[in-house]
């Protein structure tokens, strides 16, 4: 094992915690601790997408595997239903709560970028042994964490699991690989997004070269749509705000669409904004009963991660978003905040 440890290896710049405490960020230390912790819990951000669950049960496979460890995956937050079809999804405590929480030793965080998308387990950073924070996203609030380890140029999550873990690619199964190979796809659009690198699509290859399930994987990338999907895209339709000039559409919506929980729906309202012919531009507001979360999509060459870290949140720069107290924020101020930072951003 030390000789894959040691092929592993790639420095990255040391990076401080909001704590000012410097934190160890090579593959080698993060592959020595998970090989030695004794308990392992897995986590990621809360409105959990493929990419997210997809790495967490990837990475718990193999340190089970390589490094025969106990590994769990958790997450705070309620199951989303476009995972459903995802391999071994029943093996993820979704909603986790201390009772359910397994015992505290190594927690890893994946695919974040912010320490506080993960939930409350943010508030108890400080009773485990070590905190490993690994992320493709511009990362901006990792305080408690012991560990840091990213890669922004990586498509996905899933691309840096397996990249650490790339020398023990002898190990990996046809279920790591499948679980792996949706999060790159998804994350990447199929392989079309901006993000798509020569390195994403030469770890899809090697993917599939250790037997992708690929009825699996297409129960993961097809979306599957009943009665209830179509009666909230029709509703997403109509309400649609777009503006002809400007390129800039939007969508205000609740927790629930027609009655239902919008957890519950497969339907993204993110993505069918951004493919309108006539937006550019486009922004999803979903309301809740003290905050608003906004999810936003470019698809032209303007870094919208700018707008969305103006507000205290961040991502990437053509799908990116952030969430604000409505202490601070009416809907109609929001809205007309973001129109003027997105066409400041336009015609600069």
């Amino acid at each position: 094992m030390a000789n894959n440890v040691k092929k592993a290896v790639k420095k990255k710049i040391v990076k401080k915690s909001a704590s000012k405490k410097n934190i160890k960020t090579n593959i080698k230390e993060i592959l020595k601790t998970l090989s030695k912790a004794k308990n392992i819990t897995i986590t990621g951000h809360r409105n959990p997408d493929v990419d997210c669950i997809a790495s967490c049960l990837g990475l718990s496979l193999l340190v089970k595997k390589i490094f025969k460890r106990k590994a769990t995956v958790v997450n705070t937050d309620k199951m989303q239903r476009d995972l459903q079809n995802l391999p071994l999804i029943d093996k993820v405590i979704f909603n986790v709560d201390e009772k359910t929480l397994p015992k505290k030793d190594v927690l890893v965080v994946l695919d974040s970028g912010d320490i506080d998308r993960i939930g409350w387990i943010a508030d108890i950073l400080d009773e485990y042994n070590e905190v490993i924070f690994i992320d493709h996203h511009k990362v901006r609030n990792i305080k408690g964490v012991t560990m840091f380890y990213d890669d922004i140029k990586a498509a996905a999550t899933c691309e840096i699991i397996f990249d650490i873990f790339s020398s023990y690619l002898k190990n990996f199964d046809s279920t790591i690989a499948t679980l792996l190979y949706c999060g790159l796809s998804t994350d990447t659009g199929g392989f079309v997004f901006s993000n798509t690198t020569e390195k994403t699509l030469s770890a899809a290859s090697k993917l599939m070269g250790k037997g992708v399930i690929i009825e699996s994987l297409g129960n993961v990338v097809r979306k599957r749509y009943t009665r209830v999907d179509v009666a909230a895209l029709m509703e997403i339709y109509r309400r649609m705000i777009i503006d002809e000039d400007t390129k800039i559409g939007y969508i205000c919506l609740q927790d629930t669409i027609n009655g239902h929980s919008m957890k519950e729906i497969t339907v993204s309202a993110s993505d069918i904004l951004i493919q309108m012919e006539d937006v550019f531009i486009g922004f999803i507001i979903h309301e809740g009963e003290e905050d608003f979360r906004v999810s936003m999509r470019s698809r032209i060459n303007k870094n919208i991660r700018e707008v969305a870290e103006s507000f205290g949140g961040g991502g990437h720069p053509k799908a990116a978003g952030f969430t604000v107290s409505k202490k601070d924020w009416t809907k109609e101020k929001l809205i007309n905040e973001i129109k003027n930072k997105l066409l400041k951003l336009l015609n600069g």
